[in-house]
């Protein structure tokens, strides 16, 4: 009986002053608790809505995961040719421009 006292009072006093650093932690979460819960009534319906679409999408990103491996390389490719593309473009209606006058 006298360990069980022991231990009790050793993990008492590990624990007491965990509790002075928890309890100002509790005032600050307190509040924002009432302000998520209105929030979370809102999101419940939404959540039912949601979870179905979740099992369409799924599969199409199984499809879509082995494309982008494809698609990165052009990526670069594209990219400079974009540039070149809005140069000669802005040379062109400069051109035009040139031609109005």
């Amino acid at each position: 009986m006298g360990e069980i006292k022991g231990i009790r009072k050793q993990l008492n006093s590990e624990v007491e002053p965990l509790n002075s650093e928890v309890a100002p932690l509790n005032s600050e979460v307190e509040p924002l608790n009432s302000e998520v819960e209105p929030l979370n009534s809102e999101v419940a319906p939404l959540n039912s809505e949601v979870e179905p679409l979740n099992s369409e999408v799924e599969p199409l990103n199984s499809e879509v995961a082995p494309l982008n491996s494809e698609v990165e390389p052009l990526n670069s490719e594209v990219a400079p040719l974009n540039s070149e593309v809005e140069f000669l473009r802005l040379k062109y209606e400069s051109l035009q421009m040139t031609n109005d006058k």
